[in-house]
């Protein structure tokens, strides 16, 4: 009970007070656009004309050689913190693969620290913050998109780790995998599951979830998160929120400043200037969507999923439904 009140605290510390006051608590640093994966629809490169005509090896090179050093980010996050940073979010590229910087992150900004992975590097169980890792459908699906062997990989690094959350991403046909994601994992120590669509380029809607199939979709998660209210981190408000249409400006800014592998202020997202923001996927804006009619949406589950100490015996009994 402690660790979800001084939980709970922290959250209005992060976000209450930027949303009110306008002035970010939070900021996301891109520490490496390095990855040990090449995935078909990665915003990164795909997004990013500059990489169409290179290797891979020479993006890589290239990166490695232009990344902020260890002392650089020690600068950065004693600077953040004295001006009012809470919280930071790390990202890639994939971020464990500058592990030096997540632990300095974490002697800096303890359990707020935040980072989503694609699992295939062990983060050490001395750092006691919650992270995302991406699974992007059952195992058959998940190694068909990201590589063979991937999804072993994540299951034997991470099915008994209670700091995980599963962040599912639904693209065109892998609407049946919601299901399937559950089933596999449900049995496992994470923490639960949560679902996101791919947010498409500027012009190409063909590889996120559009018409009947982001109606079946919503009809899904719905379904799931009552099933599975101790698995599904989700409720019917954020299955609202995530499939409308058109979703308006993005309130990710109020709360959070971004900067990229070289230091850099981004001025838009971390899907670069050619998403899509009118099919956004991401959920990170619906939660403080959340906040603008928190009436509507602040409950107690949806308190329960932001502030629940990762513990497998406080959240959820193994295997129930």
């Amino acid at each position: 009970m402690f660790e979800q009140t001084a939980r709970i605290f922290d959250l209005v510390k992060i976000y209450v007070y930027a949303y009110l006051t306008g002035k970010p608590t939070r900021y996301t640093h891109e520490i490496t656009r390095r990855c040990n994966l090449f995935c078909p629809d990665c915003y990164v490169f795909n997004f990013n004309p500059f990489y169409h005509n290179k290797t891979r090896q020479e993006i890589m090179d290239e990166l490695s050689n232009n990344e902020l050093s260890y002392d650089d980010y020690k600068r950065i996050f004693e600077d953040e913190m004295s001006c009012g940073c809470k919280s930071v979010f790390l990202i890639g590229g994939e971020p464990t693969l500058r592990m030096d910087i997540i632990e300095l992150a974490y002697s800096y900004f303890g359990r707020n620290t935040m980072l989503i992975t694609n699992g295939l590097i062990k983060i050490p169980i001395a750092l006691k913050f919650p992270f995302a890792i991406s699974v992007d459908g059952d195992k058959i699906v998940h190694n068909k998109i990201r590589g063979e062997g991937t999804w072993e990989r994540i299951f034997n690094n991470y099915s008994e780790d209670h700091r995980v959350m599963l962040s599912s991403c639904l693209r065109k046909g892998t609407v049946n995998q919601i299901q399937k994601i559950i089933d596999e994992w449900i049995d496992t120590d994470v923490f639960g599951v949560s679902f996101f669509f791919i947010t498409p380029p500027k012009g190409n809607p063909s590889i996120t979830l559009i018409g009947k199939e982001r109606e079946y979709a919503k009809k899904e998660l719905h379904r799931v998160v009552d099933e599975y209210p101790n698995f599904v981190r989700m409720t019917h408000g954020t299955v609202d929120l995530l499939c409308d249409i058109n979703k308006g400006v993005c309130p990710v800014y109020r709360v959070s400043r971004w900067y990229d592998y070289q230091g850099n202020l981004m001025y838009n997202c971390l899907l670069g200037e050619k998403a899509d923001c009118s099919l956004c996927g991401c959920t990170s804006p619906l939660y403080f969507k959340m906040l603008s009619k928190w009436w509507k949406y602040i409950n107690k589950r949806t308190i329960d999923i932001f502030s629940l100490p990762r513990d497998i015996k406080q959240c959820r009994k193994r295997g129930e439904k």
